[in-house]
C-alpha cells in the first residue's frame, strides 16, 4: 500500500518493480518532491484543499490549527490523454444536483456517434438536447436533424440531474482556463483501486457530501441535512461560498503522512522524468516546467 500497489498478497510484476527501485532512485523522488514544494505560493492563514494527483488523494487543512479535518480518495485524469492539470485556484461555489454539459471532445468523439447508432441512447442515459445552457431551457426532440445541430454547435446537449448523472450529486467550481472541477460520480468502483487515473481530467470525489459540509461549515444555514436535501432535490441549487478557499492541484510521487510514514507512487504522468531531465541540464533552468 505504501508503494501504490493493490494489497492482494501476490508478488506480481508491480511488486517486483517496486522492490528493484534502488535507494538512490527513492532519494531522487524525494528531492523532486522537495523541489516542487518550493513552487507553491504562500497560502496564508485560510483553509485550503489539496489534491495530490499522483497520490489520488484529497485533504483539507486549517493552517491555524495544523489539523487535517478531511481526507478522501479521488479519481483523476487518465495518464495517456486526459491528464488532470496542475494549478492553484479559488473554490467559489458549489452546485448540488447539477446538470452535466459534456465537453466538446467527449460530445463529438463519444456521445454523438452512439446517439446516431442507437436512437434510444440519449433518452436511456438521461441526455437531452436544448437550445441554450439555461437550467430552464426546454428539451427538444432527439431527432437526427437536432443531433446534427448539436454537432455543428447550434444546439446544446446536457445530462439531466440525478443519481445517474456523470457529475453525481454535487460539483465544486474553482474557475480556471482548463474547465476542470471536482464532482461526485455514480461510478463507485474506481475508488477501491490502488491506481485511480480513470477520468477525463476532472477530479471525482469519494464523498462529495463530506467536502460540501466542510466547505460550508461557516455558513450555518447549510447543515448536513440541508445539503443532503439539496443533493436529492428536484432542481439544481447553487451555493456561493462566503469566503472562497484555495484549491491546490499538485503532483508529488512522494507523500509523508502525519505519522511520518513515507509513501512512494508511480510517476503516472511522467512529470518526475521531465523535471529530473530539466534539473540535470543545470543553470540556467527552464522558466516553465511541470
Amino acid at each position: 500500500m505504501r508503494h501504490g500497489l493493490e494489497a492482494d498478497g501476490v508478488i506480481g510484476a508491480g511488486t517486483i518493480r517496486a522492490i528493484n527501485v534502488p535507494l538512490a532512485g527513492r532519494v531522487r523522488q524525494i528531492e523532486l518532491a522537495m523541489e516542487r514544494m518550493r513552487w507553491l505560493p504562500k497560502l496564508g492563514e485560510g483553509q485550503n484543499i489539496f489534491v495530490n494527483v499522483a497520490n489520488f488523494r484529497l485533504w483539507a487543512n486549517d493552517p491555524r490549527t495544523r489539523d487535517e479535518p478531511l481526507r478522501m480518495n479521488v479519481v483523476v485524469g487518465q495518464s495517456l490523454d486526459h491528464q488532470t492539470p496542475l494549478f492553484v485556484e479559488q473554490l467559489e461555489y458549489i452546485v448540488f444536483r447539477p446538470f452535466w454539459n459534456p465537453p466538446r471532445r467527449i460530445l463529438v468523439d463519444e456521445i454523438l456517434p452512439k446517439a446516431r447508432r442507437d436512437p434510444g441512447y440519449l433518452a436511456r442515459n438521461q441526455y437531452e438536447i436544448v437550445a441554450s445552457g439555461a437550467d430552464t431551457a426546454p428539451a427538444l426532440a432527439p431527432s437526427p436533424d437536432n443531433i446534427d445541430k448539436v454537432q455543428q454547435g447550434r444546439l446544446t446537449l446536457r445530462q439531466r440531474p440525478g443519481p445517474s448523472n456523470s457529475l453525481g450529486l454535487a460539483k465544486f467550481i474553482f474557475p480556471n482556463d482548463e474547465d476542470v472541477y471536482m464532482h461526485g460520480t455514480p461510478s463507485r468502483g474506481g475508488f477501491a483501486k490502488a491506481r485511480r487515473d480513470l477520468s477525463h481530467g476532472c477530479v471525482r470525489l469519494e464523498d462529495p457530501a463530506a467536502l460540501a459540509t466542510w466547505a460550508l461549515r461557516d455558513q450555518p444555514e447549510w447543515t448536513r441535512a440541508r445539503i443532503d436535501e439539496a443533493m436529492n432535490g428536484d432542481t439544481p441549487v447553487r451555493v456561493t461560498l462566503r469566503r472562497p478557499m484555495t484549491v491546490v492541484l499538485f503532483y508529488d510521487t512522494v507523500h509523508v503522512s502525519r505519522q511520518g510514514v513515507v509513501y512512494f507512487m508511480d510517476d503516472i504522468y511522467g512529470h518526475d522524468q521531465l523535471l529530473d531531465a530539466a534539473l540535470k541540464q543545470g543553470y540556467p533552468y527552464p522558466v516553465q516546467s511541470r
